[in-house]
């Protein structure tokens, strides 16, 4: 589906199931829009999290969508600011 160079063998339906959760979120959610190469971003970002040993596909797909939210500077805050 997507055009990226994964690397062969057994984890690769893992990864691309981790892209197609990421890429649909980003898209509906207006993200994928405002992301420069959005694919590349969210699919490096599942393949570092894959080489770091996540093997969770919904873990490796947030992972891409954390990176593509901190581009556009939407990643929520955690902490609610004092006034």
């Amino acid at each position: 589906m997507y055009g990226l160079d994964w690397p062969k063998g057994n984890d690769a339906p893992l990864l691309y199931e981790a892209l197609d959760i990421a890429m649909p979120y980003l898209e509906k959610g207006g993200l994928a829009g405002r992301v420069v190469n959005a694919e590349e971003l969210v699919a490096a970002e599942i393949l570092d999290a894959w080489r770091r040993g996540v093997r969770h596909k919904i873990a490796l797909a947030n992972a891409g969508i954390v990176a593509a939210e901190r581009q556009v500077g939407m990643l929520p805050s955690v902490f609610p600011k004092s006034g």
